[in-house]
């Protein structure tokens, strides 16, 4: 059994496909194994992933509409999580970036209303728990998980192994396929080390109950 924290900025550019990545190898290897998404954001994740666009040669919204946008989909992200659970957050989330992923200039503040209407979700209901604590609290909680873990880029992987408690494994940015079925498959050597092997960490005092 394993555990999986993904830690990513709610409209980056790469968390779309490492997400669906990870989805598909669970599935593909058939391993037991529960992910929880811990969208963060702040100005270093923000200005990163202007800058992986603007290298990839797309069209970027300006900083201040995207800060924005970020924001508004964190908040919104928390908000569906305490009005209908996790499992429906992370489907706004995927969904959200899946429509960012190409292109993030089609950002448009009516776009996560939309999201929400095309999930078959109450907007008024999300909206209205928005002014309560909850949302500052919930934020708050993930971004101290990220700060006690030392997150310092989007996307990160945290990977548990649920009867081998002695360690964790975090790996920063995109992940290569046979990397991750290695991970997940243990029988399954690899030949050279990932270079992600060099950040490990006692998991003792961090795991989440």
């Amino acid at each position: 059994m394993y555990e999986i924290f993904l830690f990513i900025n709610p409209i980056g550019i790469y968390c779309y496909d490492i997400e669906k990545q990870i989805q598909d190898t669970i599935k593909e290897l058939d391993v037991d194994a529960c992910y929880h998404f811990v969208p963060i954001t702040n100005i270093n994740a923000i200005k990163e992933d202007v800058f992986r666009r603007r290298k990839e040669s797309q069209n970027v919204i300006e900083l201040s509409k995207y800060t924005m946008a970020t924001t508004r989909a964190l908040q919104d992200y928390h908000a569906i999580k305490l009005t209908y659970g996790n499992k429906k957050a992370r489907k706004f989330i995927f969904t959200l970036q899946q429509k960012l992923c190409k292109d993030c200039s089609q950002y448009n503040i009516e776009l996560p209303g939309q999201v929400i209407d095309e999930l078959g979700l109450n907007s008024k209901k999300i909206n209205s728990v928005k002014d309560g604590d909850y949302i500052n609290d919930s934020i708050h909680q993930d971004q101290k998980l990220a700060e006690q873990w030392n997150i310092t880029k989007t996307p990160t992987t945290v990977i548990f192994k649920e009867n081998d408690e002695s360690c964790g494994i975090l790996l920063e940015g995109t992940l290569k396929h046979d990397d991750l079925v290695s991970l997940l498959i243990p029988e399954r050597k690899i030949i050279e080390q990932p270079s992600f092997y060099d950040k490990m960490f006692s998991n003792n005092h961090l795991r989440l109950i």
